[in-house]
């Protein structure tokens, strides 16, 4: 099916292969330096908690099920709550459980060996990152012509989909998914291609350890079906026979999780197929838009993660793009070689459905290691290719203007801004990790209950609070009371109680707010969490407006510690008498949340 590179001159230009490899590896390391920086971040801070056992009282994590945050037998949210690991307004029917037992062995391994120093686990993702890079290089090499092929692995190494995989340790499983799916799929190819026998077995195997590895490694059961689907174009009957492993596979590991209780229900920033299917592919719809503007040309999705509000922005900019690249290629498609017609007739279409099991996810680059594979391959074709037609003195003048145009639009995406951006945040993605442990450190001390007023940063609301507890200064409890993006006000109702009021018009829900919850608390909710009691008095579509909170003790009492997020840090604040009210100006934290 495919033409096979001649391996004639292998040596001079930079195109042809080993160079071209030796030269996307580097570009790949050069782009990702800031991201070895990177301290503990995030959820890697909560994987230390568990490792250490310092929450073994709380839930039933361990060293294989560290991504299996919320929703377990003895982590079920109403427990989570109580403890302060899940703020008052998560769903009583949150769950966040991924089955991802090998990623999660190997960051119990990276905490066995290194402890808690972050440099030698970011090489440990690194060397992963590199894999994948080379095993993407040789699907290159084979499917398309050498400086086609060339080109592709170097966008595919510097993009910016690769950010938080390698910056962000408990990001490290897309890696991990990726290079073992795409492993079971080169060897399913070699087998087909070649009639190389030990790629009938290794490739089951090979699928089975993707998808210990993450939901990811559907994207390239996906892949898989594309190639056998569109590329081999055999007939439906060869094609069942072929696929028939993997879909037992996926059928087999759906139907585990499902039965499980994995997956994620109840919150916004997760998408939940059985209990709101019309929404689910709404939003599933728009998250694919968002992916494919990041395949096309480069657009990162990660600067929308957090900002909802952007989403139908990047969701039009995607389809936009999406439709221009596929005329273009349509334009282009006489000054295609046979080998890149047959290529993309079967990895575009697997590429674009290897991006819908993570636009069920919250959305970013990170899931996108499989169906870079695809993107890189179209940006490459389209780069090449058209800048050599716009040359053609045959083609009138406004057809070679709209060709250079597309051309400097994808090369400026794929080879200037998506490497600028995976550079810039990395380093912000180290000043985060930095500003966690000094915002930890500089805190007020409180042995009583630590009552977090507002922050809307969950770089704040949650992750510091748990490296106070890697510091050893951790309060009794922890509570917090608004994630909300908007400044705040508390009217002191009582001695023992105060209103606290969102301000500001529109409301906008915060990004943790969204994470625990699918619909905000509805007027008139209860919750008593201890000594706390909690009544929501005023909602609407995005979240609460006003809520009633009783501690059950003078708010003056020794047991109790307020602060909220100011500037650069947490701040101790003096409560109004009754009666009175403290306003609270919003600010952004360190993730700009």
């Amino acid at each position: 099916m495919t033409e096979r590179p001649s391996r004639a001159g292998t040596t001079g230009a930079w195109w042809r292969w080993p160079r071209s490899l030796v030269l996307a590896l580097g570009l790949g390391i050069l782009v990702s330096l800031p991201s070895l920086n990177v301290g503990l971040l995030l959820d890697d801070l909560v994987h230390r908690l568990v490792l250490s056992g310092r929450l073994s009282s709380m839930g039933d994590w361990g060293p294989l099920t560290l991504y299996e945050f919320v929703g377990g037998p003895r982590s079920d949210p109403m427990r989570l709550r109580e403890s302060g690991l899940l703020p008052w307004w998560a769903s009583d029917s949150l769950v966040v459980r991924f089955f991802r037992p090998v990623p999660s062995a190997l960051l119990s391994l990276d905490a066995w060996l290194f402890d808690d120093a972050p440099f030698p686990a970011h090489l440990h993702s690194l060397a992963w990152f590199l894999g994948l890079v080379t095993l993407v290089g040789w699907f290159h090499r084979r499917l398309l012509p050498p400086s086609v092929a060339a080109l592709a692995t170097v966008l595919y190494a510097v993009a910016a989909a690769h950010l938080f995989p390698v910056a962000w340790l408990a990001s490290r499983h897309p890696l991990i998914s990726a290079l073992l799916g795409l492993l079971a799929v080169a060897s399913h190819v070699r087998a087909r291609e070649e009639g190389w026998k030990p790629g009938r077995v290794l490739a089951p195997l090979l699928m089975v350890a993707a998808l210990l590895s993450g939901e990811a490694a559907l994207g390239s059961v996906a892949l898989l079906g594309a190639y056998e689907v569109f590329g081999r174009r055999e007939g439906w009957r060869r094609a069942t026979v072929e696929l028939l492993p993997f879909a037992v596979l996926a059928m087999l590991y759906l139907g585990f999780y499902a039965s499980q209780g994995y997956g994620a229900r109840g919150s916004g920033g997760y998408l939940d197929p059985i209990g709101a299917p019309g929404a689910f592919l709404a939003t599933l719809l728009q998250r694919v838009c968002i992916l494919a503007g990041e395949l096309v040309v480069a657009t990162p999705s990660d600067a929308a993660t957090g900002t909802p509000a952007l989403h139908s922005g990047f969701a039009a900019w995607g389809a936009l793009t999406t439709a221009g690249a596929l005329l273009m290629l349509r334009a282009l498609r006489p000054h295609l070689s046979e080998q890149e017609r047959a290529t993309l007739r079967w990895l575009l279409p697997g590429g674009l459905a290897a991006t819908i099991p993570g636009a069920a996810g919250v959305i970013g680059g990170r899931v996108l290691m499989v169906p870079l594979l695809a993107g890189s391959a179209l940006a490459a074709v389209l780069i090449v290719r058209g800048w050599a037609a716009a040359r053609e003195a045959s083609l009138p003048r406004r057809h070679q203007l709209l060709l250079r145009a597309a051309v400097v639009v994808l090369v400026l995406g794929h080879v200037v801004l998506g490497p600028l951006f995976r550079v810039g945040l990395g380093v912000a993605l180290g000043r985060i990790a930095d500003a966690q442990w000094r915002i930890a450190r500089e805190a007020p001390p409180c042995e009583g209950t630590l009552v977090m007023v507002a922050a809307s940063d969950p770089s704040v609301s949650l992750y510091v609070p748990a490296a106070m507890l890697l510091q050893g200064r951790a309060p009794r409890l922890y509570r917090l009371l608004s994630a909300a993006p908007h400044d705040h006000v508390i009217e002191r109702t009582s001695p023992e109680a105060f209103d606290l009021v969102v301000s500001g018009a529109p409301r906008h829900p915060g990004f943790w707010e969204l994470v625990n919850r699918d619909t905000p608390p509805p007027v008139g909710t209860k919750l008593r969490l201890g000594d706390l009691n909690i009544t929501v008095l005023e909602s609407n579509d995005a979240g609460f407006m006003r809520a009633h909170f009783d501690f059950g003790k003078a708010l003056e009492s020794t047991e109790l510690c307020f602060v909220t997020w100011s500037g650069d840090g947490l701040r101790a604040i003096t409560l109004p008498p009754p009666g009175e009210h403290l306003s609270l100006p919003y600010s952004q934290g360190p993730a700009r949340l």
